[in-house]
């Protein structure tokens, strides 16, 4: 009698039916697209992200230069006003100098010429500096604007 009892424990489970194993087949299938389609959107965008970031960073750096092309030109041409009034100063200067009639007149014409071509050469130093130093900000100014977008988007994933 004991060979009678057949344990159940050893019993194989009754196959599904094909059917559903199709369906198992085709939900594994369908979420494997899924999840294909989803990760080839994140990198195309991705990848319309970096193409538009690179464009903004070459954007900038031509701001950059075209601000910094009208610069120089303006610079250049207070250069240029500044040399053509000194040639127009030199020629007034050569007609006081055989008007005058001593040489305490002279000295006299050389002293004021000294003291006026000092504070005109500080002056004029002054304002081409200050136009050089604006200059840069400027032109600057569209870099460190994409600089500081490149922080943020470094820094961003860390702060999450």
């Amino acid at each position: 009698m004991a060979e009678a009892k057949k344990s159940t424990a050893t019993a194989k489970p009754a196959p599904a039916p094909a059917s559903s194993q199709a369906e198992a087949t085709v939900a594994v299938g369908k979420e494997t697209v899924e999840t294909v389609v989803k990760a080839s959107g994140d990198v195309f965008k991705n990848y319309e992200d970096v193409v538009s970031y690179n464009k903004e960073n070459v954007d900038a750096f031509v701001e950059a230069n075209n601000i910094m092309v009208k610069g120089v030109q303006d610079i250049n041409k207070v250069l240029f006003s500044m040399a053509q009034k000194n040639v127009e100063e030199t020629v007034s200067l050569t007609q006081k100098v055989f008007g005058c009639k001593s040489v305490e007149d002279m000295v006299k014409l050389q002293s004021d010429l000294m003291k006026t071509n000092y504070a005109k050469s500080f002056d004029e130093g002054r304002k081409i500096s200050d136009m050089a130093v604006k200059l840069a900000e400027e032109a600057a100014a569209p870099i460190t604007d994409r600089v500081s977008v490149a922080v943020e988007k470094a820094t961003k994933p860390l702060a999450a």
